[in-house]
């Protein structure tokens, strides 16, 4: 350092300045080391104390029980760091420990909250999982006054983050339970919709349904063939009744003489033939239907008008007939049996042409239920395709609701995810602001630099000569005589 002129200093100049300048250093320090003194006694101090709080993964495998909580733990942590920073709940808790005594005339409540809100410290640690990184715990930090006041501050503070992320966990759990519980009841009501659709359905369509192809083809069958054999019969019995008709038609009367030889045949008696088919006819009918069915009052009317006819012309007849010639119409065995077999002919036809007809009708029927099916086959299968789109989307919510039962008892018996206090809540015994050490070598360091740089000040402005080097360097002349320092004066 060059104090004057081009005179480089020495070690022993920089100590003789020292010294002779050296209450330019004691005072500064002295002083700093008052203040120092007097900051460690009136400055208030402030302690800080933390817990640790791990950070425990799920006791049971996720295999066997999926968690319904998917939320990554930190923004999980976020949200009930936010729960637990509302102003709600810091007010108890600065009413709980009788916080800030001194702040509450001076600021609002509001303003507390803030105050304590910057004396919380939040710290997450993180490990590696699954390739990537994921909390294992975190720390909570309080810095007040009272040492004892921030060690339970800090522990209530655990409580409440372990408290809320029990609370949010459950009622995750739960909220996903009953809104499963909502959707399946819904989709349980669209479910019995649609099977009351197919059973209506099919009551409606009857005998048209896919199902019941295979069965109305051999009905089908069974039917074409009872109408051939039917067919078959009715030509037989329309053939028997032609040949009984036509040997009707040649049997009269015969007239016999005396010695019993055959002389002729008479003509037929129509009314009579008429009279025995009716009858015959309404014994037939009698053995089915009561006397009140129409065809056996029609049959009965007839009979009764043809037997009025017969009854009146009767004389007639005798009156006509000649002598000697025995009539036989109506006592002839032969025609008699004729006219029978003639009324159950008929009989046989006229059935045997209903029971075609109501086979050809059932036939027809049968056939347009064939037809038919197709197009039911089609509206089968979109009811069937909406049913079962809906039964499967139903059976899925069930699977996911009994996995979300299991999540909510895993949850409510503490073995999924959770919070667990590693390291309680410490006491401090030193505070945390101010640091004595700190603020020691703080003062030292002041007061020495605030002597050392006023002592050289003092050097740099004064001009006098301390040495006769300093009068060779300043002018240029060596110095022949020097008068050594006086000590005393």
């Amino acid at each position: 350092m060059e104090i004057q002129g081009q005179r480089q200093l020495q070690l022993e100049d920089y100590i003789e300045i020292i010294f002779r300048r050296k209450w330019f250093i004691i005072i500064p320090f002295a002083a700093s080391i008052i203040g120092v003194i007097l900051a460690l006694l009136f400055v208030s101090r402030s302690y800080k104390s933390t817990t640790m709080i791990l950070v425990e993964h799920q006791k049971v495998p996720e295999s066997y029980v999926t968690p319904t909580v998917t939320i990554d733990i930190t923004e999980r942590l976020n949200t009930i760091t936010q729960q637990v920073m509302s102003r709600t709940r810091l007010e108890s808790i600065i009413n709980e420990f009788g916080l800030y005594k001194k702040e509450k005339d001076k600021v609002t409540n509001e303003e507390l909250v803030e105050l304590m809100r910057g004396n919380i410290e939040l710290d997450i640690k993180s490990e590696t999982r699954a390739g990537r990184d994921s909390m294992s715990a975190f720390s909570i930090s309080y810095i007040g006054n009272d040492p004892e006041t921030v060690m339970h501050v800090t522990n209530r503070l655990a409580s409440l983050f372990i408290e809320e992320n029990l609370k949010v966990r459950e009622q995750q759990a739960e909220g996903t339970t009953e809104f499963l519980d909502t959707q399946m009841q819904s989709l349980k009501a669209t479910l019995e919709t649609h099977e009351a659709q197919i059973k209506l359905f099919k009551e409606k369509h009857m005998g048209e349904l896919p199902s019941q192809l295979e069965a109305n083809l051999r009905t089908l069958d069974r039917l074409q063939l009872e109408r051939q054999i039917t067919n078959d019969a009715l030509r037989s019995a329309e053939d028997r009744k032609v040949m009984i008709e036509r040997q009707l038609s040649e049997i009269g009367a015969v007239t016999v003489n005396t010695q019993g030889i055959t002389t002729g045949i008479i003509s037929n008696n129509p009314p009579r033939m008429r009279l025995a088919q009716l009858q015959g006819e309404l014994t037939q009918l009698s053995t089915v239907y009561t006397d009140k069915y129409p065809d056996i009052i029609r049959l009965k009317n007839e009979i009764s008008e043809l037997e009025s006819q017969i009854k009146a012309g009767k004389g007639r007849e005798s009156e006509n007939t000649n002598p000697g010639r025995v009539q036989f119409s109506t006592d002839n065995p032969l025609y008699a049996t004729l006219s029978m077999q003639l009324i159950e002919v008929s009989a046989e036809v006229k059935n045997l042409r209903e029971k075609q007809k109501e086979i050809a009708k059932n036939i027809s029927s049968l056939q347009g239920r064939v037809d038919r099916i197709p197009e039911r086959e089609q509206q089968m299968a979109a009811l069937m395709r909406d049913y079962e789109n809906t039964r499967e989307n139903y059976q899925t919510l069930l699977n996911k609701k009994l996995d979300a039962q299991l999540a909510e008892s895993l949850e409510k018996r503490q073995k999924g995810e959770q919070f667990r206090i590693l390291d309680p809540a410490n006491l401090p015994m030193k505070p945390f602001k101010p640091d004595p050490k700190k603020i020691v070598l703080i003062g030292i360091a002041l007061g020495i630099g605030c002597g050392a740089g006023l002592v050289f000040l003092l050097e740099y402005i004064d001009g006098s000569f301390r040495k006769p080097e300093d009068v060779y360097t300043a002018i240029g002349v060596p110095v022949l005589v020097s008068v050594p320092r006086i000590e005393g004066r």
